[in-house]
């Protein structure tokens, strides 16, 4: 019986050193075991790294091309615009004027209905330069009337060629009225030498002869020549001088 029991406590202390072990092997885990551990678990990440913009990856078909510029509208194109803005614009404010001075009643002076043979009255304005600058020329005669020259290049050369009673000189009343006149600077009131330094006036009185086809006038000696035409044509007579223009 003492054999008996003394097997069953041997046998239970070997129990209980296979439990130690046992209980060691578990508590107290391998360097190696450690490491897998640490690999395998998930690093957690740092506030550094969280501040940090992630980085894109790159695209797998490469760089995105750059888009091209919309093309540029040729330069004529917009130099066209402005000047058909510009075109419009004038074209209104010409519109508007005109309109203003018909209803204002500023437009140029009425032509006059004279009629062949009339004696109207003229205020012609003058300086005393326009006895050798002013000039017409026309092949044309009129009543005996004809111009200093039969064309712009020929003097005239028929009879009375330097009679200034029938010279026709091209002329402007005050009100702008024009008209070729005959007989203006042999008249006794601007014969003289004694003439205004400045603009001048004077009033005479017109013997319509009728209306002139056509000429060329010149208001200035040396410079071109203006054509015209249906200019009344006549003599003047009876001059009285006017008062000083600015």
């Amino acid at each position: 019986m003492a054999s008996s029991t003394d097997d069953d406590k041997g046998k239970d202390d070997g129990d209980d050193l296979d439990n130690d072990q046992n209980a060691t092997g578990e508590d107290e885990p391998s360097d190696e075991s450690a490491d897998e551990k640490s690999e395998a678990s998930p690093k957690s990440p740092s506030m550094t790294d969280l501040s940090k913009p992630a980085a894109q990856s790159p695209s797998p078909s490469g760089p995105e091309p750059r888009r091209a510029a919309p093309p540029r509208p040729p330069p004529s194109a917009g130099l066209g615009k402005s000047v058909a803005i510009f075109v419009a614009v004038v074209g209104g404010i010409s519109v508007l004027m005109l309109a203003l001075g018909n209803e204002r009643g500023t437009q140029g002076p009425a032509a006059p209905k004279w009629t062949d043979g009339q004696v109207v009255d003229v205020d012609i304005t003058l300086v005393s330069t326009d006895r050798q600058d002013l000039a017409c020329a026309t092949g044309t005669e009129l009543k005996g009337l004809h111009c200093q020259f039969e064309s712009q290049t020929k003097r005239w050369s028929k009879p009375d060629a330097n009679d200034d009673k029938k010279m026709l000189k091209p002329y402007s009343t005050t009100n702008g009225i024009n008209f070729l006149a005959a007989g203006v600077w042999s008249d006794p009131a601007l014969s003289g030498e004694n003439l205004p330094k400045t603009r001048f006036a004077v009033k005479c009185k017109l013997t319509v002869a009728g209306k002139m086809p056509r000429a060329d006038v010149r208001w200035h000696e040396g410079e071109g020549w203006n054509n015209v035409s249906d200019w009344y044509t006549g003599s003047v007579s009876d001059c009285k001088m006017g008062a000083a223009q600015q």
